[in-house]
């Protein structure tokens, strides 16, 4: 059976409302960001269960990224943004995240690991093998390096801009230059 969204939400819904009481028009709200993509700003005073329903809820969200953050006078710009990725501003320097993604750079550093687990096993005839490999690595990592040196990039994984849905908690509780982007 191939449920729709409107389905898989309604469901979602209905779930969240038979864990909480009365907040149906928070859960409505929650579903309708959701949907449209848009933000929802809640307030409310506190004991009111609003970050419960809104885990409740995100915690039925499958395959979606997600970003939680309790707000404090200590989260800065690096813990919600990311933070610069040094190794793109050094010459020769290649981003992690380019060479994680570089399959054929990927395929070769996996080579080199099986070739190096046969060399520890005493398979003394790979040595000259593994130098090649490794000599070819370096001019590849070298050439990538070429493509993309002197672009300062961010580490952005796992935080917010990667992310699908994102929960901030106790935003007034956060200094106040961290939104002052």
């Amino acid at each position: 059976m191939n449920l729709t969204l409107r389905d898989k939400m309604l469901a979602r819904m209905e779930e969240v409302r038979g864990q909480v009481a009365e907040r149906d028009e928070l859960i409505e709200i929650i579903a309708i960001a959701l949907l449209t993509k848009k933000n929802v700003f809640i307030l409310g005073d506190t004991g009111q269960a609003k970050s419960a329903v809104i885990n409740l809820f995100r915690a039925g969200i499958t395959d979606a990224r997600q970003f939680e953050r309790l707000m404090s006078k200590q989260a800065d710009e690096d813990v919600l943004f990311g933070r610069l990725d040094l190794s793109s501003l050094i010459p020769g320097g290649v981003p992690s995240d380019i060479l994680e993604q570089d399959q054929c750079y990927q395929e070769m550093r996996r080579e080199l690991e099986a070739q190096m687990q046969s060399y520890h096993r005493g398979d003394t005839d790979l040595g000259l093998h593994l130098e090649q490999l490794t000599t070819e690595m370096e001019r590849y990592r070298k050439a990538l390096s070429e493509l993309h040196s002197g672009e300062p990039r961010m580490i952005t994984k796992g935080k917010l801009p990667d992310s699908h849905i994102v929960f901030l908690d106790e935003i007034f509780k956060a200094s106040d230059g961290t939104f002052a982007l």
